[in-house]
């Protein structure tokens, strides 16, 4: 029989004001959930101007309070809509009186209402300062609902393994205080729950910011039209938000293959394609283009012994079904487990179920990405509502695949929440486990 522990996270206290970034339940009634804690008046300025905010962007405000960034974005950066989400009536009274106080109540919009339910899709601009828990919970909306290059924007919290493109380290003339959820994985740049890019004490804050990435895992088709012929380009890509990363088939004389180093900004993509089957530097591919759903389209240049000639590209991704019951070994014994894929109202969901220690127990996956042509997703095992449950199998589960020819192939990573000082005699402790992922379809 295996010991099972059961730990309670525990909270670090810094001084001043109150603000629980890890152990908020978030609540769908109208109390608040996450304490209100104001962000400084220069820090508000800063945030909008690392989001590079002009005329032409709708920003919003999750979790408005006073409504101060609604109508900053007004007022100082000349934007001519600006809406706040915020589940506090109070404050929602207090911000339109505000904003009347400032001449800008034709420009500004204060919604009372959930930010995990409310439409915030047509933004441009998103801003939080919400908390590390918070941020997770929210993100995979965030990267549903909101368009390709729309800037998030974060007042000292982070999104986890998702690496912020930019950030600003803001000194302010008093500490700042807040409680932390604690976990072995706070420098861990591969799970949620790193915080290694958060400002947690001392005189400065940080600011955050994120580009929502365009669909691009998959495998894409495209023909280049060359002097001596059509060539077809093949290209299967893998993604983990803005990390893109893959491999190329070129049809020629030599039959190039190799590795892509990819840029993806927004819906922008740049890719290089290095061959490895010729000699270095003998022959490469570099594009600069779009993504628009399931087009790609730009100009790809074929560089060979140092002569660059420029072609338009134009590639189709191959459509794909991940729907169904998938089967691989655990990780961490002899046993199969299961990731259960169906999709409602045009939207995956995944369900995971280890039928060796639970067959009746059915863990829904919250944190799943749909990519197009592949997805991804975070499971931390042994998450209950009271802390964590220690046994050999809890720790963060990571997985990603691509469709191709029929199958799901991608990576599969389990991080052992086991190497903690806390840790009972008689756990099992393991270092990570990353396999190359290969389920077996079993049900469809």
């Amino acid at each position: 029989m295996k010991k099972v522990y059961i730990f309670s996270r525990t909270v670090l206290i810094v001084v001043v004001v109150l603000f629980l970034s890890g152990l908020f339940n978030i609540s769908k009634s109208s109390e608040p959930s996450i304490q209100y804690v104001a962000t400084r008046s220069d820090t508000v300025r800063y945030m909008l101007w690392l989001a590079d905010v002009n005329d032409s962007d709708v920003v919003y405000d999750l979790g408005s309070g006073d409504g101060r960034i609604v109508i900053a974005a007004v007022r100082d950066f000349g934007v001519s809509r600006a809406v706040g989400i915020e589940i506090d009536p109070n404050l929602i009274e207090e911000s339109m009186k505000n904003a009347q106080k400032a001449g800008f109540t034709n420009k500004v919009k204060f919604i009372q209402g959930d930010l995990f339910s409310s439409d915030f899709s047509e933004a441009s601009v998103v801003n939080l300062f919400l908390g590390h828990r918070p941020n997770i919970q929210l993100r995979p909306k965030l990267l549903a609902a909101l368009k390709p290059g729309t800037r998030i924007v974060s007042h000292q919290f982070g999104m986890g393994e998702w690496q912020a493109v930019k950030e600003l380290t803001v000194r302010t003339v008093s500490f700042g205080m807040w409680g932390e959820a604690e976990s072995p994985f706070i420098y861990n740049l591969h799970v949620p729950d790193y915080t290694g890019n958060e400002s947690h004490f001392g005189t400065s804050n940080n600011i955050l910011m994120w580009v929502v990435p365009a669909s691009v895992a998959g495998i894409w088709h495209g023909e280049i039209n060359t002097e001596q012929g059509i060539r077809e380009l093949k290209l299967i890509l893998h993604q983990r938000f803005s990390e893109v990363s893959g491999t190329f088939e070129l049809s020629d004389s030599n039959n190039l293959k190799g590795n892509t180093r990819v840029e993806l900004w927004g819906s922008q993509i740049r890719f290089w394609c290095l061959p490895d089957n010729i000699l270095f530097g003998q022959k490469e591919l570099i594009f600069n283009g779009q993504v628009v759903e399931n087009t790609m389209s730009g100009k790809v240049i074929m560089r060979e012994e140092g002569k660059n000639k420029e072609y338009e590209w134009k590639a189709q991704r191959d459509k794909v079904d991940f729907t169904g019951t998938w089967e691989w070994p655990c990780a961490t014994g002899d046993h199969s487990v299961k990731l259960h894929i169906e999709r409602d109202n045009g939207k995956l969901i995944a369900k995971y179920q280890d039928i060796f220690h639970d067959k009746n127990t059915i863990l829904p996956v919250t944190d799943f990405y749909d990519f197009g042509g592949g997805f991804y997703f975070t499971l931390l095992i042994g998450s209950t509502e009271h802390g964590i449950r220690i046994t050999d199998d809890t720790g963060w589960l990571i997985g990603e695949a691509v469709w191709e020819d029929g199958s799901l192939t991608g990576k599969m990573e389990f991080y052992p929440y086991g190497n903690t000082n806390d840790n009972p005699a008689g756990a099992k402790i393991t270092e990570p486990v990353i396999n190359k992922w290969k389920p077996n379809l079993i049900e469809k």
